[in-house]
């Protein structure tokens, strides 16, 4: 037997003891964090709607465990803040993204150790898994936090208007934000998720200024901000809100528009490159011929 056939039998038992002993002594001796409201729901959903999810949990809940001795402060500062700008998705914790990203290594370096045994590619194409099972989950986390904020910020100047036109109609602030998210269509829009647990906050018993800080901690945006402060503002000194949003709502917009046409510019200068690699292929699938002819003195 040749020594990566060893290999690969002695990873295989290491990965199947690793396996028995999640199945059989994990769940009995880690104790997992105990969830309540928005991220319970979240992690209810995920586990419920994911087999693979289901099936891979396990393991998350082992290296979770590990991952919390881990002295990495910085990194999950960092990582505390991400989680939070892209709506603490699965219910994560920063402990459990770090048990995310183990189980992704290693399941990534089996498939990838699996797949290089099976056609013989060679063992760089384990290095490959492995760099992918451990950059994936951050690749992952990151965009979806830029999604999210991106989306929150796409929607904010609509739902100003709808909370201008429903205070404008005889409600109070508190109210016409309730109209709007009952009103609202795609309920897993991350805008009306916010606006949502705004509205919950203040049924247990928060101040309006407390739930309207939470919600830019939650979504740190330039617009967000905005809303907030012209709130809290107008709420500390008595002034019209209905006045302020809807100003801040012709400002939101017009800065959108400003946005839209700054990325359709860059995009007219993106595309330049492609084009031009375009308009190479052509000329030589056209003239490709002519041109060796021409090299070689055989044009005439």
């Amino acid at each position: 037997m040749s020594a990566q056939i060893y290999l690969a039998i002695a990873i295989a038992t290491g990965a199947l003891t690793i396996g028995a002993f999640v199945v059989f002594f994990a769940p009995e001796q880690i104790q997992d964090e105990v969830l309540r409201g928005y991220r319970a729901t979240r992690r209810k959903d995920a586990l419920e709607s994911s087999a693979l999810l289901r099936a891979v949990w396990p393991m998350v809940r082992l290296f979770t465990h590990y991952g919390a001795m881990m002295p990495l402060k910085s990194w999950k500062e960092r990582n505390t803040l991400l989680l939070r700008k892209a709506g603490e998705p699965l219910g994560l914790s920063v402990n459990e993204l770090l048990g995310v990203m183990f189980t992704s290594v290693i399941c990534s370096f089996a498939v990838s150790l699996l797949f290089a045994q099976l056609t013989d590619i060679g063992f760089g194409l384990v290095i490959v898994g492995l760099a992918l099972g451990l950059g994936l989950p951050s690749v992952w986390l990151n965009d979806r936090a830029a999604q999210r904020l991106q989306s929150i910020n796409r929607g904010l100047p609509q739902a100003l208007d709808l909370i201008v036109l429903s205070m404008g109609a005889g409600l109070d602030f508190i109210n016409a934000v309730r109209h709007v998210v009952e009103k609202w269509s795609d309920k897993k829009d991350p805008l009306y998720e916010e606006l949502s647990r705004f509205l919950y906050e203040l049924n247990l018993g928060k101040t309006r200024k407390e739930a309207l800080e939470d919600l830019e901690y939650r979504a740190p945006t330039d617009m967000v901000k905005t809303f907030v402060t012209n709130a809290v503002q107008a709420e500390k000194r008595g002034t019209p809100l209905v006045e302020i949003l809807k100003i801040q709502a012709d400002v939101a917009r017009s800065k959108r528009f400003q946005s839209a046409e700054k990325m359709a510019g860059r995009a007219a200068v993106m595309i330049l490159m492609p084009l031009m690699l375009i308009f190479s292929a052509t000329v030589l699938v056209m003239f490709g011929s002519l041109i060796v002819k021409g090299f070689r003195g055989q044009l005439f």
